[in-house]
């Protein structure tokens, strides 16, 4: 008998290719999470003692990449709020029109 995922492979040419972007996308998250707990770490050591060379070299390389990300994050969430207002907003014009069309 055949795993359900191969049942959809063979249905389905494209259930593979979803597959492996599924593992690539787990694996991509996983590790930027790993960067930012690392930068978190490294952060709370360095408010109570001074950091070692390597540690301050680690935590100025990973930093800019943290941040980013979370610029991104922030950009991605202020556009996605946007859209979802323009959307309610249009909806409730519409329903207006619709009152004054009865």
């Amino acid at each position: 008998m055949r795993a359900p995922t191969e049942q959809a492979a063979q249905q389905d040419p494209s259930a593979e290719r979803k597959r492996k972007q599924k593992e690539k996308n787990a694996k991509n998250h996983k590790a930027r999470k790993a960067v930012a707990d690392r930068v978190a770490v490294l952060e709370e050591l360095a408010e109570q003692w001074p950091l070692t060379v390597e540690q301050a070299v680690e935590l100025a390389e990973l930093q800019p990449k943290v941040a980013q990300r979370k610029q991104k994050r922030k950009e991605k969430n202020a556009k996605d709020y946007q859209a979802r207002k323009a959307a309610a907003a249009r909806v409730a014009e519409l329903e207006a029109l619709k009152e004054q069309g009865r």
